[in-house]
């Protein structure tokens, strides 16, 4: 239990120059106090100096990123040779089956974009099922314990997948409630663990912390980035250690179409002997805004889009394929022993990055009131500045349609993009995909509205005695406990 006094605190604050921030304390009611409180106890106040004044010199010292090249160790998934994809499969189920792969989701998201105040993985996109994210991706767990049970002899089922779930304080306690009130979904209650990510105050561009009311500090999530750190004070890396977890496969609770420790991408990365792994795409074009594996000095980073100059972005190979072509999508998998070192010895040199924001703030009475100009600094670390630690890199290139359909946006806009219009579509386009190459047929004259549970087929596998030589008129539901056509 915390013994160190409110007012010995409110010194501190007050030498470390932010004793603005108490400055309503005397007149909140009891229940405010212990709100603010509990604040102010979360924050390390000469953390926080130490942070802004070295992001000030970070920016004072910023050079323009002018010498870069291209990121050459890509594996495109399309063009691998059958018999490696097997292999790397293979490698990857056994690898499974021994215990040595573990999950690592990033599940903070309040879905405020999405319009809901509930966590992002809650959100059902109109599936015939209704299933939420969540339970899509356990329930493709639960289907890759099966494969790897069927695939390996040696199974050993008392050691199951291990899913880590970094959470915030939006959403911790909301998260585990609602994988207890499902029975976590058929999973063993046992190889979940949750953890919760830092907040950290925001700041003026003076570096003083902004108080969103009279009784609460102004506190945003301190990035992905801010992972490594947090996987070494919450136990999940003794965990990993404990339970001897090799490789980590780690993704975004918002991608509709992720494959769950995909056996094919581990197994990738083993027979590459890489401590770190990315899965990218190809740029739809060469203004899309998004951040592209490059090397910088001989170490891989991500070249961020705001970074790169206009001929590199159009610069082209000798097939026409752009220089710059690979697209970073926060779908990455590490060894335990490269989360281990960042841990022992690099959480230092993982900067922050500032993003210029409007944050709610208290106005003079206390009262939180919303800028209509930015005005405050949240400060972030991302993940992918890891990579440059890394012994040993490999990305593979794949198909968006098949695994990249993220939920940012909320429903009704204009042009959908990464809303739920587009996941409903992208992920019952794929299973039509899977209907079709097991043999099937599909009549689209009525709806394209299709799906596959995850319980029956993981990634397309399975379906040929439900479907071969069938018409299948849409829409329509595969699912386990009715392993035949269920019209919806």
């Amino acid at each position: 239990m915390d013994t160190i006094s409110i007012d010995d605190i409110r010194n501190q604050w007050i030498e470390e120059g932010q004793g603005h921030v108490f400055h309503w304390f005397d007149g909140l009611t009891n229940e405010e106090k212990k709100q603010f409180e509990n604040d102010i106890r979360s924050i390390d106040v000469k953390e926080v100096n130490r942070d802004y004044k070295r992001v000030v010199q970070d920016k004072v010292n910023q050079k323009v990123i002018l010498s870069y090249q291209h990121f050459d160790n890509v594996m495109t998934l399309d063009k691998i040779k059958e018999e490696d994809k097997k292999r790397w499969e293979q490698i990857g189920f056994e690898l499974i089956s021994q215990g040595k792969v573990g999950i690592l989701l990033l599940a903070g998201g309040q879905a405020t974009r999405l319009g809901t105040a509930f966590p992002k993985g809650f959100y059902d996109v109109g599936l015939p099922s209704k299933k939420s994210l969540f339970q899509l991706q356990a329930e493709r767990v639960l289907k890759l314990q099966s494969l790897v049970s069927q695939r390996c002899p040696d199974y050993d089922d008392t050691k199951p997948i291990q899913w880590y779930i970094m959470t915030s304080d939006a959403t911790h306690h909301e998260t585990i409630k609602f994988f207890d009130r499902h029975d976590y979904f058929g999973l063993k209650k046992e190889s979940f663990f949750f953890f919760c990510q830092p907040m950290i105050p925001c700041i003026t561009p003076e570096g003083k912390i902004i108080n969103e009311s009279r009784s609460k500090i102004s506190l945003s999530p301190n990035g992905n980035g801010g992972l490594f750190k947090t996987l070494q004070t919450s136990g999940a890396l003794d965990d990993m250690r404990k339970k001897g977890i090799e490789y980590i496969s780690q993704y975004c609770v918002d991608n509709i179409l992720i494959k769950m420790a995909d056996p094919v991408f581990i197994g990738c990365m083993h027979e590459q002997k890489a401590d770190c792994a990315a899965k990218v795409v190809s740029k739809k074009d060469p203004e899309e805004p998004v951040g592209v594996m490059a090397v910088r000095e001989g170490k891989p980073f991500v070249l961020e889009y705001s970074e790169i100059d206009k001929e590199s972005k159009y610069l082209r190979d000798s097939n026409n394929k752009l220089v710059f072509n690979y697209a970073h999508i926060c779908i990455n998998a590490f060894s335990f022993e490269f989360l281990d070192r960042i841990a022992k010895q690099h959480l230092d040199d993982l900067k922050y990055h500032v993003a210029f924001k409007k944050i709610p703030t208290a106005d003079e009475n206390g009262s939180r009131s919303t800028p209509p100009q930015p005005n405050g600094w949240k400060l972030e670390k991302f993940i992918f500045d890891v990579f440059p630690f890394s012994h040993k890199m490999v990305c593979l290139e794949i198909d968006r349609s098949e695994e990249f359909s993220p939920l940012k946006n909320c429903a009704g806009m204009p042009i959908p993009a990464d809303s739920p219009e587009t996941c409903l579509r992208d992920i019952c386009h794929l299973h039509r995909t899977y209907i079709e190459a097991a043999g099937g047929k599909v009549d689209l004259d009525e709806s394209q509205i299709c799906e596959v549970s995850p319980l029956t087929s993981y990634a397309g596998e399975g379906l040929e005695n439900i479907v071969k030589g069938r018409i299948i008129k849409l829409p329509y539901e595969i699912n386990q406990k009715t392993p035949h056509i269920s019209q919806c």
